[in-house]
């Protein structure tokens, strides 16, 4: 026997109900794939920056916040099997004010061609770079996102070295691998040690190696010759270095995880309490189907299946949702800002036929579809609001975050893993009642129909 049509059809009896617990669950799994996109996309920060442009970063054996002697260059670059060294220094600035924050750095520039090999840069703008003290290296992200050209004056605030320090945009670049690293602000060293009277420190060194057989040799002996020494060093590489700054935000995989397990069974006992009640107001029909030869298993899968419907859809929404969102987002946001009022569009038709469907009913007098007609409108409203707002926080967060974030969005992998757990939902929220009501007796389930 096809169950399917009874399934669809149970499905939609009882359409306040259904909207409201797919809406719920569509909510819950926004949720936790957004959660886990965060976490995929601190992930591919360390997967991006391995091995394979021979990068070597040099920090202070007892902390990343603390500085090494300008002097350590020179040594580093004596040892075999080092191409280029390059000494940066984090300034930590500011654009304007502080909701404005971007990666920059002071760094060497006479070789940093060499060890940033894979930046593409006009030879011409290179040339002026390094000629010109306070001229400024720009990622071409960073450039689209405050609409900034060549020639431009920037000034950045800095609170922490107490200056303020002015720029001129003298060349652009551009990363064809992965252009969510073109978010960085490059200056001369020499202007910022001559700002601060003489800094004569570098926050780390980065070493390019002139091949993959070399790196470990390299790492070693860059720490071995600092050994004992007042300034002690450890060696990463670019991978392990990036995987540092995220374990700075303490165990946030473990947080994820807590939250998204809080989140599943929270929708989980929701379900259960909804299927619950359509098999209360179900006993009846339960003794008739039976009456008919409907067999136990028969009746099992039916609301099993009816459980599991629903959770799907929900997880799909959910989860697709989030995946649509956060692709048109970051496709849109510094490029096409307007659409953000398409985007809070969309939420608003959402909302406001999700507000229509919740007040559906008899609405033969004018009074009930008056209100019928007004808090859909309002839903829709505050729909749009709110698509709005989303909108531009998401596309803010991704420009501020110095590149970690710049990629984020719901892998499809995540996609697949939502779902699993929305059928996962559907079934153990289902298996209490879907028991209960096919092992009732005929007689059973009439005296319990009164």
């Amino acid at each position: 026997m096809n169950l399917l049509p009874l399934i669809w059809k149970n499905a939609r009896r009882n359409t306040r109900r259904t909207v409201l617990t797919i809406s719920s669950i569509a909510v819950s799994m926004f949720l936790v794939s957004t959660l886990q996109a965060v976490l995929a996309s601190l992930d591919r920060v360390g997967a991006q920056s391995g091995g394979s442009h021979l990068r070597l970063i040099v920090h202070r054996a007892t902390g990343i916040t603390q500085p090494l002697p300008i002097s350590y260059r020179a040594k580093i670059a004596s040892l075999p099997g080092v191409k280029a060294v390059v000494g940066a220094q984090w300034f930590g600035g500011q654009y304007i004010d502080a909701r404005n924050f971007f990666a920059n750095f002071a760094v060497n520039t006479d070789q940093f061609e060499k060890v940033y090999d894979d930046y593409r840069v006009p030879a011409a703008q290179l040339e002026n770079w390094k000629r010109e003290r306070t001229a400024a290296l720009v990622g071409q992200k960073l450039m689209d996102t405050y609409r900034w050209k060549l020639g431009d004056r920037v000034t950045l605030l800095n609170s922490v070295f107490g200056i303020n320090l002015d720029f001129v945009i003298r060349a652009v670049y551009t990363d064809a691998k992965d252009p969510s690293y073109e978010q960085t602000f490059y200056f001369n060293y020499d202007y910022l040690d001559e700002a601060m009277g003489g800094l004569n420190q570098v926050g780390n060194y980065v070493v390019k190696v002139d091949n993959e057989a070399e790196m470990q040799r390299v790492q070693d002996a860059i720490d071995a010759m600092f050994r004992n020494s007042a300034f002690e060093t450890k060696t990463d590489t670019e991978q392990a270095y990036a995987l540092g700054f995220v374990s700075m935000l303490g165990n946030i995989n473990l947080l994820f995880a807590a939250i998204s397990a809080a989140v599943i069974f929270a929708i989980l006992f929701m379900e259960a309490n909804a299927t619950a009640m359509s098999v209360r107001e179900r006993t009846a029909e339960v003794a008739i189907m039976k009456t008919l030869g409907f067999r136990r298993h028969a009746i099992l899968t039916l609301i099993a299946g009816e459980a599991v419907l629903i959770a799907l859809v929900g997880g799909l929404v959910g989860v697709l949702g989030a995946k649509l969102a956060y692709s048109f987002i970051l496709a849109t946001f510094d490029r096409a800002h307007a659409l953000g009022l398409a985007f809070g569009a969309a939420g608003g038709l959402v909302t406001g036929l999700s507000v229509w469907s919740l007040v559906s009913g008899a609405a033969t007098r004018l009074i009930l579809r008056v209100t019928r007609y007004a808090v859909s409108v309002l839903g829709g409203l505050a729909g749009f609001g709110f698509g709005l707002i989303f909108y531009n926080a998401v596309g803010t967060m991704a420009d501020n975050s110095g590149g970690l974030l710049a990629d984020f969005g719901v892998p499809f992998e995540t996609v697949a893993v939502c779902l699993v757990i929305a059928a996962g939902v559907g079934v153990l929220s289902s298996v209490i009642p879907a028991l209960r009501a096919s092992r009732l007796s005929i007689a059973e389930a009439l005296r319990a129909a009164g």
